[in-house]
């Protein structure tokens, strides 16, 4: 946007203006404003003069002394373009369009459209003249603002398709890129229009043409943006692992985390139950020899009531002795079982009280 577009609609306090003002330098700087491109002398620079003056003028700066030639209608002028670039690459022409053969006006619009002004101006051309939009290469500026009515004078620049396309294409088809197209009786008073934006509002400093220093400053802020998420997210990890070490060390130092009389109350009930069944079971099969088999199993807190069917009562008592968390068996009771085997009622004592199970 032009410095002269970037200004807020209304009255604005003075610090406000300043803020305003600081942040349209940073911008230029910065290559994300607009800049006179009309004003920057090319190396090409050619002159579309008034109706009145048939043919071309061109100004060719790229040696030690300016060149100014002539290009009459009748010429080839697509070969004549051809034979001036001479085979270099890169070389671009400056198109300066007298005032005579344009249509200008001045309109004053709500501030408000600031924003679409391009569509705004569009529909006042259609509906005000004989132009359509499709027909015309056109661009618009800001000569001023009334703060107080809340309304900017505008003004707008339009150039028939028909005067300025055949230049263009025979620049395309000559090897020659255009831009910018400005108008003006000469290159110290043209408008800050480029007729090829056709009213957008770019950013000149990214749509080419921008200069070293604000692509090395661009550059310089993308990384220091990156330094700064870097380091942001350093700083937060860091943050975090220290709240952790502080909770843990807080931790620590208040102590347990229940009251004693609450952890006693734990223990005791934790005490009081009785041992796991099913891993009792399984514990008690794998220790019982193949001559013997369990009929029965009651668990309470002190250990295991264990009814046994063996044939061999000494060897059953000797492989109940190693039962995980259980002491050496005694037997209770003891009478004779089906098939001359014999019934044995053995108690195994806790020996892993107070553990949880």
């Amino acid at each position: 946007m032009n410095a002269m577009d970037a200004h807020p609609v209304g009255a604005r306090p003075a610090r406000k203006a300043v803020l305003r003002e600081s942040l349209d330098t940073t911008a230029y700087l910065l290559g994300l404003s607009e800049v006179r491109a009309d004003r920057a002398p090319g190396l090409l620079t050619i002159r579309l003069g008034p109706p009145a003056e048939p043919g071309l003028t061109l100004i060719d700066r790229r040696g030690q002394t300016p060149l100014v030639q002539r290009l009459d209608a009748a010429d080839d002028l697509t070969a004549r373009l051809a034979a001036i670039r001479a085979g270099q690459a890169g070389v671009r022409a400056k198109i300066l369009v007298d005032p005579a053969r344009c249509f200008m006006r001045t309109l004053t619009l709500p501030s408000a459209a600031l924003p679409r002004m391009r569509a705004v101006l569009a529909q006042e051309l259609e509906a005000a003249t004989p132009f359509r939009a499709a027909g015309v290469h056109s661009d618009w500026y800001v000569e001023g603002e009334d703060a107080a009515a809340r309304s900017l004078r505008v003004r707008h620049v339009v150039v028939k398709r028909a005067v300025l396309d055949p230049l263009l294409a025979a620049l395309a088809d000559a090897g020659i890129a255009a831009g910018p197209v400005t108008v003006g009786p000469d290159e110290a008073r043209t408008m800050p229009v480029d007729l090829l934006t056709g009213g957008h509002r770019t950013l000149q400093g990214l749509a080419g043409g921008a200069r070293k220093g604000d692509l090395a400053l661009m550059a310089g802020a993308a990384l220091m943006l990156l330094a700064a998420f870097w380091g942001l997210r350093a700083h937060q990890d860091a943050t975090l692992a220290a709240l952790d070490d502080a909770f843990a060390q807080a931790r620590r130092a208040a102590g347990p985390a229940l009251p004693a009389p609450v952890q006693a109350g734990a223990a005791a009930i934790v005490s009081g139950r009785g041992p796991p069944l099913a891993k009792t079971w399984d514990a008690l099969a794998a220790a019982l020899p193949d001559s013997a088999s369990a009929a029965g199993l009651r668990l309470d807190a002190d250990g295991a009531r264990l009814t046994v069917l063996t044939a061999d009562e000494p060897a059953a008592l000797a492989a109940l002795g190693s039962v995980p968390g259980f002491g050496a068996p005694f037997l209770q009771e003891t009478a004779a079982g089906p098939d001359g085997a014999r019934r044995l009622v053995l108690l195994l004592p806790r020996t892993d009280r107070g553990d949880r199970p």
